[in-house]
């Protein structure tokens, strides 16, 4: 059962890094995006 809540709880962080940077990436893209207008 450890193991189980393990997996689970890495893909959860993995997840919620893989948003953030998504998130980060986007604000940035968008931030070039205004300056360069």
């Amino acid at each position: 059962m450890s193991r189980v809540t393990a997996i689970i709880s890495a893909l959860v962080i993995c997840i919620i890094v893989c948003l953030s940077w998504a998130v980060n990436h986007y604000r940035d893209n968008a931030i070039t995006y205004k300056e360069q207008r």
